[in-house]
C-alpha cells in the first residue's frame, strides 16, 4: 500500500483510540481489571475496537483487509507483551512509531506491514494515555 499524501486516519485514529482506552478503567467505577494490570482491561478493549474499525470502518484499501487485521493483532502483541518485563519498552515502542509515522506512506509496504504499524500507534497511544491516566485523572 502506498498513498500519494501522508494520511491522517492511521496515525491519529490509533492512537486517540489507545489514550481513550486506557483512561476507561480511571473514568468509569468498577470497571474489570483484567490481571490485576492498569493496562490489560484497556488492550483487550483496544484489541477488539481496533479489529472492528479495519474491518468495517477504515477507507479503502485498508477496509476489511484481513491481512491488515492479522498485521495489527500482531503489531499490538509485540508492543505490549515485552512491556510485562522490559519497564521501558514503551520508549522503545513510542519512538519507532514516530519514525515509521513519518515514512510509511511514502514507500509500498504491503498490508501486514502497514497492520503493524497501525498496531504499534494503538499500543503508543494506549501508553500515552495509561501515563496520562495514572498521573492526571
Amino acid at each position: 500500500m502506498k498513498w500519494e499524501d501522508p494520511p491522517l486516519w492511521p496515525v491519529a485514529v490509533p492512537s486517540i483510540a489507545g489514550f481513550v482506552a486506557a483512561c476507561i478503567p480511571h473514568l468509569i467505577e468498577g470497571a474489570p481489571r483484567l490481571l490485576d494490570w492498569e493496562l490489560t482491561t484497556p488492550f483487550v478493549i483496544l484489541a477488539t475496537g481496533i479489529t472492528l474499525f479495519i474491518l468495517f470502518l477504515a477507507p479503502q484499501p485498508v477496509k476489511g483487509n484481513y491481512e491488515v487485521v492479522i498485521g495489527t493483532i500482531v503489531g499490538m502483541l509485540l508492543a505490549f507483551l515485552p512491556q510485562l518485563a522490559f519497564f521501558v519498552w514503551f520508549v522503545v515502542v513510542v519512538l519507532y512509531w514516530l519514525l515509521e509515522s513519518m515514512r510509511v506512506w511514502r514507500k509500498n509496504y504491503p498490508p501486514f506491514r502497514i497492520g503493524t504499524w497501525i498496531g504499534l500507534g494503538a499500543v503508543s497511544g494506549l501508553y500515552i494515555g495509561g501515563l496520562f491516566a495514572h498521573f492526571v485523572l
